[in-house]
C-alpha cells in the first residue's frame, strides 16, 4: 500500500513538474524580452518575427505622455516599448561661429521630466519587454540649440574648432541623459546618429569634430545598457548609397535600424546589410509608404516583400518614426501579421 502510494505521489510530480516545465516554457514564449533576444541570436533562424512602430503623441511629457505610451504599446502588441524623447535644449546666442563654445553641459536634472516618463513605464512594463527611450544626436541638439532662421553651415565653418567644443559639450549633456535614464530602469537605448550623410555638415568637420562625439553616445549606450538600437537618421537628408552607411560599422549597437532608400536611386538589399553590419536589422517599410497611406492589405502585401527578403534573424519596422496620423489598427494588424509570417509562409 504505501509503495503505491509512493508511486502515485511520484506520477504526480512528474506530472507538475512535467506542467511547470510547459507553464516555464510558454511564459518564456509570450514574454517580449526573450522574443528579442533570440533575434540577437544569430546562430539560429528565428520562427517568430517581432515588429514594433514608432510615432509621436500629442502629450509630450508627464502622466498624460505615459498614458499615451502605454495605450499604444498596448493597442499595438509591439515587441518593445519606445520611450520618446521631447526634451529641447535651451538656445543660445550665437551670432559667430566663435559663439558656440557658449554651449555648455546640461546635468541630470536638466533631463528629470523624460526620465520621469521613462521611469513610469520601466515600473510598468519593464518586466514584459525592454524599454527603449530614444536618443537624439548631439549634431540634433546643436541644431536646437541655434534654432531656426539661422544659417548653421555657414556658423560652423567660421570656426569648426569652437563647434566641435560644442558637439563634445552636447554629447557629454546626452550621457547624463542616459545615465539618469538608466538608473530610472531604461533596459537600453534607441540611439540616432546624424550628420554623417555630407549635406547636413561639411565632410570635413563631420569627421573631424563630430563623428567622434556622435559615437561616443553609442559607446556610452553601450557600457551602461543591455540592448540598442542604432538609429541612422536621413531625416531630410539622404545618403548617397548603400556603402555610405558602413561607415557606421564600428559603432557599438545591438540592432541596426537603416534607411531604405538613396540620394543615387539605389534601394537597401536587406540581407546584405545585416551581413555587413553583422548584426539584426530592424525595419524593411518606409516610414511615408505604405504603413503611412496605404490599406491593411496593402501594408500586408508588402511585408510579404520584405520578409520574402529578410535575413532569418529580423525586426520588421519602418526606416524612421511615422507620421502621427497613422492608424493603430492597421499597425496592429500588421504586427500581428509579421509575428506568424515565418509559420504561415514556409516553403
Amino acid at each position: 500500500m504505501k509503495k503505491s502510494i509512493a508511486k502515485v505521489f511520484a506520477v504526480a510530480l512528474v506530472a507538475a513538474t512535467s506542467f511547470q516545465t510547459v507553464a516555464a516554457q510558454q511564459q518564456v514564449a509570450n514574454n517580449r524580452r526573450e522574443r528579442i533576444l533570440q533575434v540577437l541570436d544569430q546562430s539560429r533562424p528565428n520562427a517568430y518575427v517581432p515588429a514594433a512602430f514608432f510615432l509621436h503623441f500629442e502629450n509630450k511629457l508627464g502622466r498624460k505622455a505615459v498614458d499615451d505610451h502605454r495605450a499604444f504599446y498596448k493597442a499595438t502588441n509591439m515587441d518593445f516599448v519606445k520611450v520618446f524623447y521631447e526634451i529641447t535644449v535651451p538656445k543660445v546666442e550665437i551670432n559667430s561661429g566663435k559663439d558656440w563654445e557658449k554651449v555648455p553641459v546640461y546635468g541630470e536634472d536638466y533631463f528629470a521630466p523624460q526620465v520621469a516618463v521613462i521611469a513610469d513605464l520601466a515600473r510598468e512594463f519593464g518586466g514584459e519587454a525592454f524599454v527603449l527611450p530614444t536618443v537624439y544626436s548631439p549634431l540634433s541638439l546643436a541644431h536646437q540649440t541655434l534654432g531656426r532662421g539661422k544659417d548653421f553651415k555657414k556658423l560652423i565653418e567660421e570656426d569648426p574648432k569652437a563647434f566641435g567644443k560644442a558637439i563634445k559639450n552636447l554629447a557629454l549633456s546626452i550621457e547624463n541623459y542616459l545615465r539618469s535614464a538608466r538608473k530610472a530602469g531604461a533596459d537600453g537605448f534607441y540611439v540616432s546618429s546624424q550628420g554623417g550623410d555630407g549635406n547636413s555638415l561639411p565632410e570635413k568637420i563631420w569627421k573631424e569634430q563630430v563623428r567622434e562625439w556622435d559615437k561616443y553616445v553609442s559607446q556610452v549606450a553601450n557600457e551602461i545598457g543591455e540592448i540598442n538600437i542604432l538609429h541612422i537618421c536621413d531625416y531630410g537628408t539622404p545618403y548617397k548609397n548603400a556603402e555610405a552607411l558602413y561607415a557606421f560599422a564600428d559603432y557599438p549597437a545591438s540592432i541596426i535600424n537603416v534607411p531604405l532608400k538613396f540620394s543615387d536611386g539605389s534601394t537597401l538589399n536587406l540581407k546584405e546589410a545585416q551581413q555587413r553590419f553583422g548584426r539584426p536589422i530592424f525595419g524593411g517599410l518606409e516610414r511615408l509608404g505604405v504603413i503611412a497611406n496605404g490599406s491593411i492589405e496593402e501594408a500586408k502585401a508588402e511585408v510579404d516583400k520584405v520578409l520574402e527578403n529578410a535575413a532569418p534573424n529580423f525586426i520588421l519596422g519602418a526606416d524612421c518614426t511615422v507620421p502621427g496620423t497613422t492608424d493603430w489598427e492597421k499597425l496592429r494588424a500588421v504586427i500581428d501579421y509579421a509575428h506568424t509570417w515565418r509559420q504561415t509562409h514556409k516553403k
